[in-house]
């Protein structure tokens, strides 16, 4: 029989239940659940961040806890990648033919336009086909969007829903433009295919269930920051974040920002603007939406003259300006630094039998399903608390 002390190392460490901060700024959100909760509405929220969501970890938990309780509008938007090198989706089954080529905040070279996911996918005579999942089970949609770029010299955009076109437009344009399909079939399909013949930019593509409920939509982009959003996203996000109408956007960024000089004097407070930038670019397209700001887990990197592990030393000066930026913002915040432990916990849950990744940054998925659910039952408790009576 296995003593109490080897039970507890084998469960790992325990996460902080945390509240979140400034729970008001979430009331359009909330209002929006409650709409979907009576039936009259759905409630959608955008959730961008970098690695740590962008193979839907943490993403996918929070999803299915607001699914449960408020039922399944399908999975909103859908970035045209495709490729789990820079976003991946488990409510989504997908698959390319022909000739795609990626182009992502994180890089540059799409000339300020990658759509509300920070992922643009050029296809040249090439096609995707996309599925609803919920589990292993092929999920009907009746609301469908492809958005794509129209502009000079491009091709014709078309989809088909279960193999019967549905759309045949041109993508030909005087000048570079974002622009959108969209589609209802009362009857409901499972497999949209969409496409271009020639050269088309696309965004990515909304699925919708026609029914009340919530969408979480992980439009997480492996290795991006602040910068990747003010420079290359920039004022071209705005226009898409308008479009998508979000009742909630969620901005889970810093994981790439932790070794940053300007976070070890004077507080930090030269790292605030930097990420302050980030903020007001995703924020511009939806300044009505509720918003919610995740600081980045703990990290940690290995001495090189000692040998040993640590967490980095601007990780509380991080979470820190991005609290008070959040709050000075009108926005929510969830301290998921402190839920994971705080100062020291990379290691901690690196050395956890399944729940760390080894590399003192990232945490394996089981351990990002426990983090996610602090964050789901965070986010149900300030719902819960904010309802009347």
């Amino acid at each position: 029989m296995l003593t109490l002390l080897a039970t507890l190392a084998l469960a790992g460490p325990v996460v902080v239940p945390t509240a979140v901060e400034n729970p008001a700024a979430l009331q359009p959100w909330f209002d929006a659940l409650s709409g979907a909760k009576a039936g009259t509405g759905v409630a959608r929220a955008v959730h961008y961040g970098d690695s740590t969501i962008a193979c839907d970890g943490i993403a996918h938990t929070v999803r299915g806890k607001l699914v449960a309780r408020f039922g399944d509008a399908g999975p909103g938007f859908v970035t045209a990648s495709f490729d789990p090198r820079w976003n991946q989706r488990s409510d989504i089954s997908a698959r390319k033919s022909g000739d795609w080529t990626l182009k992502t905040i994180l890089f540059g070279g799409a000339s300020g336009h990658y759509g509300l996911g920070g992922i643009v996918g050029i296809a040249r005579t090439a096609s995707a086909t996309v599925k609803a999942m919920v589990g292993d089970v092929v999920s009907r949609q009746q609301h469908a969007e492809v958005w794509y770029q129209a502009g000079v010299g491009y091709g014709t955009v078309w989809a088909k829903a279960d193999g019967v076109e549905i759309v045949r437009v041109s993508a030909a344009a005087g000048a570079t433009t974002d622009d959108r399909a969209t589609f209802d079939i009362p009857a409901g399909f499972e497999t949209l295919t969409f496409g271009a013949t020639g050269v088309v930019p696309f965004y990515g593509v909304v699925l919708e269930t026609g029914k009340p409920g919530a969408t979480w939509e992980d439009v997480g982009v492996v290795g991006v920051g602040s910068k990747s959003f003010t420079t290359f996203a920039g004022a071209g996000l705005a226009p898409q974040v308008t479009m998508r109408a979000p009742d909630l956007l969620v901005i889970e960024i810093g994981g790439n920002e932790a070794g940053y000089p300007s976070l070890l004097g004077n507080g930090g407070a030269a790292y605030r603007p930097i990420f302050e930038a980030g903020l007001q670019t995703i924020r511009a397209g939806a300044p009505g939406a509720a918003c919610l700001v995740i600081p980045p887990l703990d990290q940690g990197a290995v001495d090189e003259v000692t040998g040993t592990a640590a967490s980095k030393p601007g990780m509380p000066n991080l979470v820190a300006q991005q609290r008070a930026a959040a709050i000075a913002a009108g926005c929510g915040f969830w301290d998921a630094w402190s839920a994971m432990g705080g100062k020291g916990s990379a290691i901690t849950w690196a050395n956890a039998r399944g729940l760390g990744s080894g590399d003192y940054v990232h945490l394996s998925g089981a351990g990002l399903e426990r983090i996610a659910n602090a964050l789901g039952d965070a986010l149900l408790g300030a719902y819960d608390a904010a309802q009347p009576g």
